[in-house]
């Protein structure tokens, strides 16, 4: 890896890698403006070969990859997108509940954007785009300018749902149970079961088989014909209740956040400025599940969730990094950074400070008495040539 450039989205984040020989890895876009979409495109038109991964299923990520490739179809070569895990049951939960969203949610808000995203992802990629695409779970492995990363979450098999979140899918599943109800109902709990069947067969396939991806829009298309009539089903309001309920949606925000995928880099031997934690939008418990699997240090982390405060990890602090990438610059109410990053010894990277309370207080900056050992003599971060005069590079590029 020769260096890093980390984009100023309106929404989510964009952090591309970039390759010695002008190869790219995105990892997410991020709900860029249109005149951003432009630029960032103009920047890597040059590049020879171009990789995307979508770290979660984000209503922001989602529509920045579709912006993306509807300017260009042949905009990356590979995609990797992450796989919806299993239960102990082997039951994809938040597959489940997208298809339960799609047909009964009486709103038309991001959330059910994002799930009609997730169910259709696929058959978008397949029909907008040439690139092969790939799913990545626990276990799963991929090469990026000579360098293999390993993906260390999410689990694709007996997957730690939470129980509220659990409980709730199952409640959902019982409402179009009953013998008594209408044919139709019995039919959309086949057809989900089919359309789960499928996806879980397609994530199987590396690159993906176009043909499972279409049995999977053959069969969400069927849902979508028994719709006015799932939608007249007397336990329909029952299943949008639950959906509604605030608890319900905020769990599932998080079960979206806490199955983002975590990867790094496979060390050879020992370590190097290759090194590097990607985060996604993992929790702390997601980060305790994979902590047995860190290194003790790192040259570059990603901080999750744009370095919010409630996805902070207390292994942050027992780990060293180099370097921090913070991407929190969007256009919402954003949530505080976590004031534990200003305690590290790490020079952080921000997009943007206006939800860095740090900053906010003293007018200055934390990396301002930080030591960079990349200079061509240690010293200060204010050394850096790159502060002086942005047209040049920094050391750690």
């Amino acid at each position: 890896m020769r260096s890093i450039e980390i984009h100023d989205v309106s929404c989510g984040e964009c952090i591309v890698l970039q390759g010695a020989n002008k190869d790219i890895l995105m990892v997410d876009c991020g709900d860029p403006k249109t005149g951003n979409i432009s630029d960032m495109m103009k920047r890597y038109a040059g590049v020879a070969y171009r990789d995307f991964l979508l770290t979660h299923y984000h209503e922001a990520e989602l529509r920045g990859l579709h912006r993306l490739l509807k300017i260009n179809p042949n905009t990356f070569d590979r995609i990797f997108l992450p796989a919806s895990p299993c239960d102990r049951h082997g039951r994809p939960l938040l597959l489940e509940f997208a298809l339960f969203t799609y047909v009964f949610s009486n709103h038309k808000d991001d959330s059910y954007l994002e799930n009609l995203s997730l169910l259709r992802i696929f058959d978008f990629l397949l029909k907008r785009s040439k690139s092969r695409i790939f799913a990545l779970a626990m276990g799963s492995s991929f090469q990026f300018d000579g360098v293999f990363y390993d993906v260390l979450w999410p689990a694709a098999a007996e997957y730690p749902f939470s129980g509220l979140f659990s409980a709730a899918v199952e409640d959902m599943n019982v409402c179009p149970s009953s013998p008594f109800l209408p044919g139709e109902a019995g039919e959309f709990l086949k057809l989900k079961e089919q359309f789960c069947a499928a996806y879980l067969a397609c994530c199987r396939t590396s690159p993906f088989n176009p043909e499972n991806i279409t049995r999977m829009n053959t069969i969400l298309n069927s849902i979508e014909k028994c719709l006015p009539q799932l939608k007249r089903l007397p336990s329909a309001p029952d299943i949008a209740e639950i959906l509604e309920r605030p608890t319900t949606r905020e769990t599932y925000r998080r079960e979206q956040q806490a199955a983002s995928v975590i990867f790094q880099n496979r060390r050879k031997s020992e370590a190097s400025t290759d090194d590097i934690l990607m985060t996604g939008s993992a929790t702390p418990e997601s980060m305790d599940a994979v902590s047995d699997k860190l290194y003790d240090g790192y040259y570059i982390l990603k901080a999750p969730q744009h370095g919010a405060a409630g996805a902070w990890s207390h292994l942050f602090g027992e780990i060293s990094a180099s370097h921090i990438l913070i991407s929190n610059g969007n256009n919402r109410k954003p949530e505080s950074v976590a004031g534990e990053y200003v305690d590290l010894p790490s020079i952080k990277h921000c997009t943007d400070c206006t939800a860095c309370a740090w900053l906010q207080n003293s007018g200055c900056s934390c990396n301002r008495m930080n030591c960079c050992y990349e200079l061509h003599e240690p010293g200060l971060t204010i050394k850096c040539p790159y502060c002086h005069n942005q047209d040049g590079s920094a050391p750690c590029a």
